[in-house]
């Protein structure tokens, strides 16, 4: 048996887990910090759309890990907040994830270059795009993103696992 449908259905999972127990968006955080607004009532039409998104996807995501929701609908479900919300980063980044789960990797790259036009900082976009691409069979556009993301990314760590990514789609 294959290792790397395994190991990815694991990296997933972990994904998810740690997408529930976010409790908001980055980018609302960022923008708050921003605009020195944390706490403060005013109207954030804009930010807010993020946060309902996110509440609503974390809700999908919880009803589906209970048992409550299956699965597919719990995608369908995360798809129509994606459709409402089309720059919801949160939602491109699960339905980008599932995609790799089920090997759908045409859908995966489309959410996860989504996901990036939003931030292009979001690390794990940068990897989990990578891995896409490779899978689908374009690894020179995967190595090309890698080393895009080696330019823009700061950080040990994250540096340590571009080069890690680029090593294993490339093993020359």
């Amino acid at each position: 048996m294959k290792r790397g449908p395994i190991i990815l259905v694991l990296i997933g999972i972990a994904l998810i887990t740690g997408l529930m127990l976010m409790p908001r968006s980055p980018k609302l955080e960022q923008s708050e910090a921003i605009n020195g607004e944390a706490g403060h009532d005013h109207d954030h039409s804009e930010t807010n759309s993020y946060s309902v998104a996110d509440s609503l996807v974390q809700d999908a995501l919880n009803k589906m890990q209970s048992g409550e929701l299956p699965p597919m609908q719990a995608v369908l479900a995360i798809r129509d907040i994606s459709e409402r919300f089309p720059e919801n980063i949160m939602a491109n980044f699960t339905l980008g994830l599932m995609s790799m789960q089920t090997a759908q990797y045409e859908k995966a790259i489309d959410r996860f270059q989504k996901v990036l036009d939003q931030d292009e900082q979001y690390a794990d976009a940068h990897l989990l795009l990578a891995r896409a691409r490779a899978a689908y069979g374009d690894t020179s556009q995967a190595l090309d993103g890698l080393n895009h993301a080696l330019e823009i990314l700061s950080g040990e760590e994250i540096r340590n696992a571009i080069e890690t990514e680029m090593a294993s789609i490339n093993p020359n």
